[in-house]
């Protein structure tokens, strides 16, 4: 019949339907950062969410050790990136790093960083672990 849209396929059934009931995020629940650290050398990012305290550095697959964000495969043994170089976390309401005891140390914005002490990033920060130069993208703030 004229004016009529027409059907393209059989109807939803109720499991594909979208559930009304209420998410952590229609509760006022904070999302979480939301950071790219940009391999410099490589001009590639790694995009991830960051709710707690997360390690940078190279995969031990003899010792079964994982870092939440490994480097392994842009050459970051060779750069000399240490295999729990590196801690990105929350600190209240800005994100904070610290070096980890890493063989070769970690720099940011060309200053050395002392090991264990926490240092709060800006978007657009250089951090350097070993040669491996990253630059920090905050793209989302779950605050603004």
């Amino acid at each position: 019949m004229a004016g009529e849209t027409r059907k393209l396929g059989p109807e939803p059934s109720p499991t594909d339907t979208a559930s009304p009931a209420l998410k952590a995020i229609d509760l006022g629940m904070p999302r979480p950062w939301r950071i790219a650290l940009r391999i410099v050398q490589l001009q590639m990012q790694m995009i991830f969410d960051l709710e707690g305290t997360m390690i940078v550095g190279r995969a031990y697959p003899e010792k079964g050790f994982y870092p939440d964000i490994d480097l392994g495969a842009f050459n970051a043994g060779d750069l000399g990136v240490s295999r729990e170089h590196l801690l990105i976390a929350l600190e209240g309401d800005r994100v904070v790093i610290a070096d980890n005891h890493s063989a070769n140390g970690t720099r940011l914005n060309g200053e050395w960083l002392k090991p264990e002490q926490r240092y709060p990033v800006r978007n657009g920060d250089e951090i350097t672990l070993g040669l491996m130069k990253l630059q920090i993208e905050l793209l989302t703030n779950p605050f603004n």
